[in-house]
């Protein structure tokens, strides 16, 4: 997505006006990605949710942190869950409400030190959760990748195309017919593709094709739409789910899963 004032490339203050009233409390709400405190005693990781799976009504979330981290899931109207990583660096977290949307931010604390986590952990209805990242593609949380693509947009019309691929590939970004971007696949097997120019509203045909890769998908994008009640609104329209989401500074970002 294009970088500039008013773009989701600046928002890096709070996931939304809720969001940053609520942060100002320890149980409020998730910590905005990106301002964590790094001091002079070096760099730390970030949490990393590495497994998710369903526990009954709930959803556990297994994933790596330094050792003896205290880990913490906090939610936009208040309430955490807490737990501490043991000597490996492994933590494990259940969320209740199976089958619900939500979105969580995910924090650590090492020696009085605080780190997110590079995005908002976001529970799809569907089981599936992914990392929603202001300004950049949303990333497939557990293991592996998703198939299929994923479009992220934003008002100005700024858009990243995003999906999975052969390691290393050279791969080209059309939208009916015509030469949109271009990105390579990293070792990781992923892929994320900024579109030269802006999202385009209505119908298209989106290709992403290269070496080992051809997918093909119509488009319906709409501009993003505020959500009515909350941080985040999910509608799955049949070709794929749409989320709407409160970036840090109160703007909109539209993630769209496309089957």
């Amino acid at each position: 997505m294009r970088r500039g004032p008013g773009t989701l490339g600046s928002r890096l203050l709070g996931l939304s006006l809720a969001l940053a009233a609520a942060a100002c409390s320890p149980a409020g709400a998730p910590p905005v990605p990106g301002a964590a405190r790094q001091d002079e005693a070096g760099y730390l990781p970030p949490p990393v949710i590495e497994r998710i799976e369903a526990a009954g009504t709930a959803t556990r979330l297994e994933g790596r942190s330094p050792a003896g981290a205290r880990v913490r899931l906090a939610a936009p109207a208040g309430g955490e869950f807490v737990t501490q990583a043991d000597s490996s660096g492994r933590w494990s977290l259940e969320v209740p409400g199976a089958g619900q949307s939500r979105v969580l931010g995910l924090s650590q604390i090492v020696e009085g030190r605080t780190t997110q986590a590079e995005g908002y952990v976001f529970l799809a209805p569907d089981g599936s959760a992914w990392l929603l990242r202001s300004g950049g593609a949303a990333r497939t949380l557990g293991p592996g990748t998703a198939r299929g693509l994923v479009i992220d947009y934003d008002r100005s019309g700024g858009a990243v195309v995003s999906g999975a691929g052969p390691a290393n590939a050279l791969l080209v970004a059309q939208l009916d017919g015509r030469r949109a971007g271009e990105g390579r696949v990293d070792a990781a097997g992923r892929f994320e593709i900024r579109l030269n120019g802006p999202a385009p509203m209505g119908e298209s045909r989106l290709r992403v094709f290269g070496e080992g890769l051809n997918l093909e998908t119509l488009l319906r994008l709409s501009p993003p739409s505020p959500p009515a009640a909350g941080p985040v609104s999910v509608q799955d329209r049949g070709e794929g789910l749409r989320i709407d989401w409160m970036t840090p500074a109160g703007g909109v970002q539209t993630t769209q899963v496309l089957r």
